[in-house]
């Protein structure tokens, strides 16, 4: 609870917030406290920049984290004796040279349009030299529900796509708009995202971007190549893009078609009919000067050794250290956010330093007997959990052996619940996920709330929104405590002297004997699936097939599956942990977002197509309601 709110209240309630039911204080150790307050102020201060991936303040923070494990005799258990498990991830692209564009046609025609003024590299893009034909593909849609595809009767593949932004009448609000399903502007297919994925899994080359006349205005304006919405780390498609202004491209498609862009889109937006076609004897060669290197990364590893029968299995205690750094990609104040130092003191600094203690606390136990203690901390959270599941996927103990998983993320604003009937309540509030992801879970977690007296607001799903759900997504038994959301949650404002660090105290104390009966626990927890999952917001309309994507793997031929949820529609069809979608109702799957349009507008109860990638060989499943 923040010392704010902490001034605020009778001394009576003070101590009931900080202490069991009881009435009775907890006791608070003041070098623990201490020293939490000294590891929680250098994460989430000026030197560590924020921990975003790609800054020194990152690795600082790492190797901080590992040297307080050295300090608390965790032996080493990372890569080659060291405390770090590293891989790496793609980083943001920056500009690395000028770019160049040239269109040349029959009879020695050329078209070479002016850089920064007449086309620009996104922030979508892939850097390097491209030579290609190229296609005219209207807007790019690709839209069997609606009946519709700009790509019917065109070959694309090896070949640059010109592709206007939105959707066939892009004025139009009314029953005639392309769309209907959604509201204007609203429509998945108009995505740019959408968009790249589409041409990717159409196998073009790269992709121009041309706006269309609403977005253009009067000045037509390139996208910033800084706008940070247009420069994910993680792009839909390792191609080139470019945004053509619309005066060059209705140039280009004169000189080739004999008809204007203005031309071609009155005929799309008149019968909604595609207009695609190619540039028969032109081709466009550039030299993108964009830069997207990989960014080297590592997760934090130390082990305490078990002792006696249960030695052989293990308890992992995990915490993400990295946070948004001075980056807006995730900013709760968009663009605004970019270059402003998003500290992460409560996210997830917070359950960094909780982490810490915790191995502290451990590593001074004297002939502790139980299974292995392996600490993790996790990079590349933000971004889509990513340290967490190159850890489950290269595990530095076997996940077989692995009897639970305990995840700390934002654990420094414990505050109190909900009231009671005179609207005042004396417990502080803790949210623990996965309480039905382990069948001893519920009694462990009952009686950690009592001896804390706390408020433990229980969730059975071990899905989630943060490290613990690459883990159950792997069959170990989770849970996840939070303090739950505020309003300096990814903002600059998340900062260290906002943290409640008594009530910090209070979590790793529950976590110390939480983690403790686990570790020491004679029934090792049997893992359970909860069919019951978090609601989450709906990326599309229509029918779900339930199953989580894999948003790292980037074979270019689907959508590989991670995760198959236990009594949704994927799993009856025979859907599996591994399966690539590549079509659905021969509609191709290039990436993630493209499996999402490719979905978009199906009806509920109906049967629907779906060809898979399965041990190198491709299948066809039908799944039905």
């Amino acid at each position: 609870m923040p010392a704010s709110v902490r001034r605020l209240l009778p001394l009576a309630l003070v101590v009931a917030l900080a202490g069991p039911a009881t009435g009775q204080p907890l006791p608070q150790d003041a070098a623990s406290a201490e020293r939490m307050k000294k590891d929680l102020f250098f994460l989430a201060g000026p030197d560590c920049e924020g921990r975003g991936v790609g800054t020194a303040g990152l690795d600082k923070a790492a190797d901080h984290v590992a040297a307080q494990f050295k300090a608390a005799g965790l032996q080493p258990g990372g890569k080659d004796g060291t405390y770090f498990q590293p891989f790496t991830m793609s980083g943001f692209p920056t500009l690395a040279g000028d770019s160049s564009l040239a269109f040349a046609g029959p009879d020695g025609k050329t078209i070479t349009p002016e850089a920064d003024s007449e086309f620009g590299p996104t922030g979508y893009t892939f850097g390097g030299k491209h030579a290609a034909g190229v296609v005219f593909v209207g807007h790019g849609v690709a839209a069997p529900n609606l009946k519709y595809d700009d790509y019917a009767g065109v070959d694309v593949k090896g070949k640059w796509v010109v592709v206007v932004r939105k959707n066939p009448r892009p004025a139009e609000t009314g029953d005639k708009r392309f769309d209907t399903a959604f509201p204007p502007d609203q429509s998945p297919y108009a995505g740019l995202v959408t968009k790249l994925s589409t041409a990717a899994a159409k196998k073009a080359a790269g992709v121009i971007l041309v706006s269309d006349p609403t977005t253009a205005g009067a000045n037509d304006p390139l996208i910033p190549f800084a706008t940070d919405e247009h420069r994910y780390a993680d792009p839909p498609a390792r191609l080139p893009v470019l945004h053509l202004k619309r005066a060059v491209a209705s140039k280009l498609l004169t000189a080739a078609l004999g008809k204007s862009l203005e031309d071609l889109e009155a005929e799309n937006d008149k019968e909604l009919k595609p207009v695609s076609a190619e540039l028969t004897g032109w081709t466009a060669t550039a030299d993108v000067g964009v830069s997207r290197k990989d960014v080297p990364v590592r997760n934090v590893v130390g082990v305490l050794p078990g002792s006696g029968p249960l030695a052989d299995e293990t308890v992992v205690i995990g915490a993400h250290y990295d946070h948004l750094g001075p980056y807006s990609y995730g900013s709760a104040i968009g663009r605004s956010g970019e270059g402003q130092t998003h500290y992460g003191a409560d996210d997830n600094a917070s359950g960094t330093t909780a982490l810490m203690e915790l191995a502290r606390r451990f590593g001074g136990m004297k002939d502790r007997r139980g299974r292995r203690l392996v600490f993790v901390a996790f990079t590349g959270e933000e971004r889509g959990l990513f340290g967490s599941k190159f850890y489950c996927e290269n595990p530095l103990v076997p996940l077989d052996k692995t009897a639970a998983m305990v995840n700390l993320d934002m654990v420094g604003r414990l505050r109190p619940g909900p009231g009671d009937w005179l609207g005042i309540t004396t417990k502080p509030q803790l949210q623990i996920w996965g309480t039905g992801t382990g069948d001893t879970f519920p009694r462990q977690v009952a009686a950690v709330e009592d001896r804390y007296g706390l408020r433990v607001k229980s969730v059975p799903a071990g899905t989630g929104p943060s490290d613990h759900d690459s883990f159950y997504r792997k069959g170990v038994p989770v849970l996840f405590l939070f303090t739950d959301f505020h309003s300096d949650y990814h903002r600059p404002s998340d900062t260290p002297d906002k943290i409640d660090l008594p009530g910090m105290l209070t979590v790793v104390g529950l976590t110390e004997d939480l983690a403790g009966d686990l570790a020491a626990g004679v029934a090792r927890p049997k893992y359970q699936e909860v069919k019951e999952a978090q609601p989450r917001p709906r990326v599309v309309q229509g029918v779900r097939l339930g199953v989580k994507p894999d948003y790292t793997y980037q074979g270019g031929d689907g959508m590989r599956i991670e995760g198959v949820t236990a009594g949704g529609l994927g799993e009856k069809a025979g859907l599996k942990d591994g399966d690539v979608i590549a079509a659905i109702d021969g509609v191709p799957v290039g990436t993630v977002e493209g499996y999402m349009a490719a979905l978009v507008g199906k009806k509920p109860g109906t049967a629907i197509e779906v060809v898979i990638l399965r041990g190198g060989k491709k299948e066809t499943v039908t799944v039905k309601p």
